[in-house]
């Protein structure tokens, strides 16, 4: 009977190791990277000052046609929300919104299969803030608030 306990006992220890090293391999694979793009218009500069938790990636003027991004390790909660804003005719125009939750990356971001980061697009255009989908079609996710 202890030489059966034994090799139950060995064969549980051997199933936990392989299910731990199979668990690293995979999140070590799921890493994230979130674009945000301006697509206000010529002399229109798009700034963004994002965060989490953990981080502040600190404040980030983008100009027209161009991008901003970051890229990060999974966890589990993760979630970065960032503060937006541009100025229409001297009129300020903003949102303070999630632009990352990681419990919503397998609808917001695109596996293009050729590197290991899950790609977030986020484009701001005039009337709001658009998300990519994985059909390479955006979706307007946030209103501008205009003052």
């Amino acid at each position: 009977m202890a030489i059966m306990n034994n090799k139950i006992f060995f064969a549980l220890i051997l199933l936990i190791v392989v299910s731990l090293w199979s668990c690293s391999l995979v999140s070590s694979q799921l890493f994230n990277k979130v674009y945000i793009e301006n697509s206000l218009g010529p002399n229109n500069t798009l700034t963004v000052h994002c965060k989490s938790k953990d981080n502040d990636l600190g404040e980030h003027n983008i100009d027209f046609h161009q991008s901003y991004n970051w890229s990060f390790k999974n966890s589990f909660g993760t979630l970065f929300w960032c503060r937006i804003w541009w100025y229409d005719h001297h009129h300020l125009v903003w949102l303070n919104n999630d632009m990352f939750d990681v419990r919503l990356a397998s609808r917001d971001c695109v596996d293009d299969g050729i590197d290991k980061y899950m790609h977030c697009i986020r484009r701001a255009q005039w009337d709001g803030i658009y998300f990519s989908h994985w059909n390479g079609s955006f979706t307007k996710m946030y209103d501008w608030i205009r003052e």
